[in-house]
């Protein structure tokens, strides 16, 4: 874990390089993180925020050594300025473990949308996407949902 003082040293430099500066919220995140932050993370994180006009980034380091963290801790910040429309999409076999680590290391709402619950979804009116929680589907449902996926305009993906 971080100390107290840590945390709020790395919610204020990514709040000052990230595309909001809501610190309280961020801070809030990231103290209530059950993880251990190291270094590399938060540049990681930093990277990705660095410039406002690019399309996103990559996250492509060796097994180990804490991409979930690197990329919960853009969540966490995107999540924490009130971008929500947040979709993560990942091998069908990891669908289970993002959705876990979201839960019990970050402590944001999540739902993995697979065909059943898309279809009951859409049986009773509403839209598969906009549930307030970060959504988790695999790389094959994304890629049947393309369309509706790029139509829903989604903060972050």
């Amino acid at each position: 874990m971080i100390t107290r003082y840590h945390a709020m040293y790395y919610a204020r430099v990514l709040a000052q390089r990230a595309i909001g500066d809501n610190i309280d919220s961020l801070s809030q995140s990231l103290l209530n993180a059950a993880v251990d932050i190291n270094p590399h993370q938060i540049e990681a994180a930093l990277f990705a925020f660095r410039s406002p006009l690019s399309k996103g980034i990559i996250l492509a380091d060796e097994v180990g050594l804490g991409k979930t963290i690197e990329a919960g801790l853009v969540l966490c910040q995107y999540w924490a300025i009130g971008k929500r429309k947040i979709i993560v999409v990942c091998p069908a076999a990891l669908r289970k473990q993002w959705s876990f680590e979201l839960t019990e290391k970050f402590g944001i709402d999540n739902e993995i949308l697979d065909s059943k619950n898309y279809n009951e979804y859409v049986r009773i009116g509403r839209n598969p996407f906009d549930n307030k929680k970060v959504v988790i589907c695999s790389y094959n449902f994304a890629a049947r949902k393309k369309d509706e996926i790029r139509l829903f305009g989604f903060d972050l993906a």
